[in-house]
C-alpha cells in the first residue's frame, strides 16, 4: 500500500515542498514537488529528486562506529586514516564523548572543545545551544566565506542582522541587479520570482566574472574582475552624485540615515554636541537643519531632535562654532562621501574592473530608470563580492548604492524587515549569554566576527590551536553536518591539524563516509531530510516569507538519528535544563509555539502531527506582512545613532580604513602583486554554485553526478587559445599553496583574463556511473585557497579573488 507524505527538501537553503509517496517497505517510489507549497510552487530541482536513491543508498552510514584503537585515555592519533573500525551503540558513542569531554574540561577548560558545522539549514541553533551546554569554547563554521560577510556589513550598516540584498519583494520590483549570484542555482525561489518580475517588465542585470544561467534571462551581464566589485559599486555611486539622482532619495536620507550628520574632516568622527558646548553629550550628534539654517542636535536615546520640525540637510558643508569659540567647516556624511567616490569615473572603473566603459553606463541608466518608475533592488545574496580581502567595504559600497536608489523601505516592492536572524540568535535558544564573547579564538584579530555571529571562532586559529596548543589546545571536535577538509580555506592545513595529536577526540555525524570522518575517532549516522521531522523558516524567502512542519516520510536506515537526537542527548548529559524534550517533535513544537505562534497571539499546538498537516505557516508575509515597522516603532537600527549609518564609526574601531567604503586591491592580483602575476597569470574565483550538487556533498549520487561529471574550470576562449587548450582537456590548476586537476570548460562567457571554480571537490565516486572520486587534496578548489589577505575586521578569506595558473595534465 502507498501513501503521499508532504515534507520539504533542504538540500540547499531553498527548502522546497515536497511529496513523497513511500510503501510499507519503507521506500520512497515517487518523488513530486508540491504546488499548494509558498516557497516553490510545485518546482524542484534535480537534488529532491534524488531522495529516492539517498534514502536507499548502500553506502548511507547506518551505525555509529568508534576507531578500534581511540579510547578516552589512549587516542592513539597515529592510527587516524586507516580502515580499521567497530560498530558501537548511540549510548556508548555519547558515552564516550562526554567521558573524554569532562576530562578536557577538567584539565584545559571548555574552551577547548569545538563544535563544527557546515551550513545548518535547520539545526544550527540547537547545535549552538549545545555548545552553551558546557559554556564551550564556540563553533567553527565555514559562514566567513559564506553569509556572513554581508550579514556583518548589515548589522554595521543597519543595526540589524537581515540581508537587505535578499529579504526582497522581487515581483514588484521595475529593475533587479544579480551582483555575483546566480539564483536558479543557489536559491531556486528567488529565481522564480525575478523570471516573474522580469515577465512583467522589470530589467534584470547580471554583474559577475562568469556568464552562468540567469544571464541568458538578463537585459545586460557586466563582467568584472574578480574581487573588484566595490570599485564598480563607487563608480555607479560617482555616477548617482554626478547626475543628482540620489536626491530622489533625500526624504528617506534625511529622515532615517546619518547622510546629514556633521563630520569633522581632521578627526574623520562625527561632529559631538560636546564639541560644542561646555557639557554636551559624546552621544549626541550634530546636524544641519535646513528649515532654520542651523544646527541642530539628535539624540539617539531617544530618537529625536533637540526641536520639532528638524529637516537635516543631507548634503553641503556649513560653518559650526565650537565650544572654544573657533569656528570649523563641517561637510556632511554624504558630501564626504560624494567627494570619496569623485575619483571612480567610468574610465577609472573600467581600467580596474575590466569592465568596458559602456557596461557601467548601461548598468547605471537601468538601475536609475527602473520600469514603470518602481524601485531599483540590488541583490548580492550570499555576497560573493563579499568573499575577497576587502569584504565588508565592497558589501557597504553595494549597501549604501542601493539606499541611494531610494528603495521602499520594508513594503510593497522593496526591502523587508524580516526576523529570521533575530531568532537564530536569540539566547533563548541558543543559550549565547552563557559564554563570554572573548572566549574565542581569534577574537583579537578579527572581532567583529565574533561580536556579530555569538561564539563563533576564526576557522583559521582554530587550525593553529590543533597545530601548536595556542593560545589554548583545541583538544576535541564535534562536526555535524560539515567536512571541515572540504569548506574551509587552506586544506593542506586542515589535514595536518586534524591528524595532530593535540587534537584528541574528532566526532563526525553525517550521512556517509567522507574524507573528514575517515581520519574521525568516532563517526555518527545521520538521518535524510525524508528521514526526519522538523521546523524550517528562512529570512531569506522574499514573499511570502513561510516557515515549514514537513511530516516524517520514511524511517532512517539501521540507527541513523536526526541531528536534534545527538544534540539533545549530550546536551542533557551537560546542562538538562536545557534539554527538557523527550523526542525532536517535542524540540519542534516547542520552537514553533515559543518563537512563532504565542508571539503573534496564536494558540500553541502540541501535536506534532496536527502541525505537520497544516504544514505551511506564513504569519510574517503576504496578508499578515506588518510594513514600515520603522516607522511604527517596531524596528529599531540598533547602530551608535540610531539610524542607518552611511558614515560609520564603527569600521575603524573594527580594524578597517575608513568609516565610508573604499576599495583596496584583492590579496593576490596583478596590479597588488605584479611579480607574482607573471607566473600566476589569471585571477581565479573559486566557491560558484553547480546546480547538480550543494557545497562539497552528492557526487557520488547518480542522478546529481550525470550532470557534472567531472571537475572543471571555466576559462575565457582567448586566455584558453594563447595557452593552446581545448574544450575538455584536462588540466592542473595551480596557485602558491597546491594544485588539483580540472576540466577545462571554454567560453566566451568567462571575462578575459579571469577563471573559475564550482565548490564541489568531488570526493566521492559514483559507482553506478563508474565515476572515480578524488582525494581530499586532488579536486578540491579549497586546496588553492588561504586565509592569509583575510579581510581586516572580519577575516573573510579571499576565496574569490586569488590567482593561479593553468597548465596541461600531460606536460607534467
Amino acid at each position: 500500500m502507498e501513501k503521499k507524505v508532504r515534507t520539504v527538501c533542504f538540500d540547499c537553503h531553498s527548502k522546497c515542498g515536497v511529496i513523497l509517496t513511500v510503501n510499507d517497505n519503507n521506500e520512497i517510489v515517487r518523488v513530486e514537488g508540491d504546488k499548494d507549497c509558498p516557497v516553490n510552487d510545485g518546482i524542484l530541482c534535480v537534488k529532491a529528486f534524488s531522495a529516492q536513491e539517498i534514502h536507499s543508498h548502500p553506502d548511507r552510514l547506518k551505525y555509529p562506529m568508534k576507531r578500534k584503537t581511540w579510547s578516552v585515555d589512549e587516542p592513539h592519533t597515529e592510527n587516524r586514516g586507516k580502515d580499521e573500525w567497530e560498530r558501537i551503540t548511540w549510548d556508548e558513542a555519547i558515552d564516550l564523548i562526554e567521558a573524554k569531554m569532562r576530562k578536557v574540561i577538567d584539565e584545559y577548560g571548555p574552551q577547548s572543545i569545538i563544535i563544527s558545522q557546515g551550513t545548518g539549514r535547520g539545526s544550527n541553533h540547537f547545535l549552538d545551544r549545545l555548545n552553551n551546554s558546557w559554556n564551550g569554547g564556540g563553533k567553527v563554521w565555514p559562514t566567513h566565506v559564506c553569509l556572513l560577510p554581508n550579514l556583518a556589513q548589515t548589522h554595521v550598516t543597519w543595526g540589524r542582522m537581515f540581508h537587505p540584498h535578499e529579504a526582497c519583494d522581487y515581483r514588484n520590483a521595475g529593475s533587479i541587479v544579480m551582483w555575483g549570484t546566480n539564483p536558479i542555482r543557489s536559491r531556486q525561489y528567488s529565481g522564480l520570482r525575478i523570471m516573474d518580475a522580469k515577465r512583467n517588465g522589470a530589467h534584470v542585470v547580471v554583474v559577475d566574472p562568469v556568464f552562468r544561467d540567469i544571464g541568458a534571462k538578463a537585459d545586460l551581464w557586466v563582467p568584472v574582475r574578480p574581487g573588484t566589485d566595490g570599485a564598480l559599486a563607487m563608480g555607479l555611486t560617482n555616477l548617482m552624485f554626478q547626475s543628482g539622482k540620489f536626491m530622489n532619495a533625500e526624504p528617506m536620507l534625511s529622515k532615517w540615515t546619518n547622510s546629514g550628520f556633521l563630520i569633522d574632516a581632521d578627526t574623520r568622527m562625527m561632529l559631538r554636541e560636546a564639541d560644542l558646548v561646555e557639557g554636551g553629550s559624546d552621544e549626541h550628534y550634530v546636524v544641519w537643519d535646513k528649515n532654520v539654517d542651523a544646527i541642530a542636535i539628535w539624540r539617539p536615546e531617544t530618537e529625536d531632535f533637540d526641536r520639532e520640525d528638524v529637516h537635516p540637510d543631507i548634503m553641503g558643508v556649513h560653518e559650526v562654532t565650537l565650544k572654544d569659540g573657533s569656528k570649523k567647516e563641517c561637510k556632511t556624511g554624504l558630501e564626504t562621501y560624494k567627494d570619496e567616490v569623485a575619483m571612480w569615473t567610468p574610465e577609472k572603473v573600467s581600467a580596474v574592473t575590466w569592465t568596458p566603459v559602456e557596461k557601467i553606463l548601461q548598468m547605471f541608466d537601468i538601475i536609475t530608470n527602473p520600469t514603470d518608475g518602481k524601485s531599483s533592488l540590488l541583490t548580492a545574496y550570499l555576497g560573493a563580492c563579499m568573499m575577497t580581502s576587502n569584504a565588508l567595504q565592497s558589501g557597504r559600497a553595494i549597501t549604501i548604492l542601493q539606499l541611494l536608489l531610494n528603495p521602499p523601505i520594508d513594503d510593497k516592492g522593496g526591502i523587508y524587515f524580516n526576523t529570521f536572524w533575530e531568532f537564530m540568535l536569540d539566547p533563548k535558544i541558543t543559550a549565547y549569554d552563557r559564554v563570554p564573547p572573548k572566549l574565542r579564538l581569534g577574537y583579537d584579530k578579527h572581532p567583529m566576527y565574533t561580536q556579530v555571529y555569538g561564539n563563533a571562532n576564526i576557522p583559521n586559529d582554530v587550525w593553529d590551536a590543533m597545530l601548536t596548543g595556542e593560545p589554548w589546545p583545541v583538544k576535541v571536535m564535534i562536526s555535524v553536518a560539515n567536512d571541515p577538509l572540504g569548506c574551509f580555506e587552506d586544506t593542506e592545513k586542515i589535514h595536518r591539524a586534524l591528524l595532530n595529536d593535540i587534537l584528541e577526540l574528532n566526532v563526525d555525524m553525517d550521512y556517509f563516509m567522507t574524507p573528514g570522518n575517515e581520519i574521525a575517532d568516532i563517526v555518527l549516522p545521520a538521518a535524510h531530510w525524508s528521514e526526519r521531522v522538523g521546523v524550517f523558516d528562512e529570512e531569506l524567502y522574499p514573499e511570502p516569507c513561510p516557515f515549514i512542519i514537513p511530516q516524517k516520510a520514511v524511517d532512517a536506515p539501521g540507527e541513523a538519528q536526526d541531528d536534534w537526537y545527538f544534540q539533545r542527548e549530550l546536551g542533557r548529559r551537560f546542562a538538562p535544563d536545557l534539554w527538557p524534550w523527550k523526542s525532536s517533535e517535542e524540540m519542534q513544537l516547542w520552537r514553533l509555539n515559543e518563537f512563532h505562534l504565542k508571539p503573534n497571539g496564536k494558540e500553541p499546538i502540541n501535536d506534532y502531527e496536527e502541525a505537520a498537516k497544516i504544514g505551511y505557516f506564513v504569519l510574517y508575509g503576504g496578508e499578515n506582512r506588518t510594513t514600515r515597522q520603522h516607522e511604527k516603532g517596531l524596528v529599531k537600527f540598533q547602530t551608535p545613532t540610531s539610524r542607518i549609518e552611511v558614515f560609520s564609526e564603527q569600521m575603524p574601531s573594527y580594524g578597517y580604513d575608513s568609516p565610508l567604503p573604499s576599495y583596496s586591491e584583492p590579496f593576490e592580483s596583478p596590479y597588488q602583486t605584479p611579480d607574482l602575476y607573471k607566473e600566476y597569470d589569471l585571477c581565479l574565483t573559486t566557491g560558484a554554485r553547480d546546480y547538480a550538487f550543494y557545497h562539497s556533498a552528492w557526487t557520488n549520487i547518480a542522478h546529481q553526478r550525470i550532470l557534472e561529471p567531472w571537475p572543471y574550470i571555466e576559462l575565457n576562449e582567448d586566455d584558453a587559445r594563447e595557452r593552446q587548450i581545448s574544450e575538455g582537456e584536462w588540466l592542473w590548476v595551480e596557485t602558491r599553496r597546491g594544485k588539483i586537476k580540472a576540466k577545462a570548460r571554454i567560453s566566451k562567457g568567462v571575462i578575459k583574463g579571469a577563471a573559475s571554480m564550482c565548490r564541489p571537490n568531488y570526493k566521492h565516486a559514483c559507482k553506478e556511473l563508474n565515476l572515480p572520486g578524488f582525494s581530499w587534496d586532488k579536486g578540491n578548489p579549497n586546496i588553492l585557497t588561504t586565509a592569509e589577505g583575510s579581510d581586516p575586521g572580519f577575516g573573510a578569506a579571499p576565496m574569490r579573488s586569488l590567482l593561479c595558473k593553468v597548465t596541461k595534465v600531460n606536460e607534467l
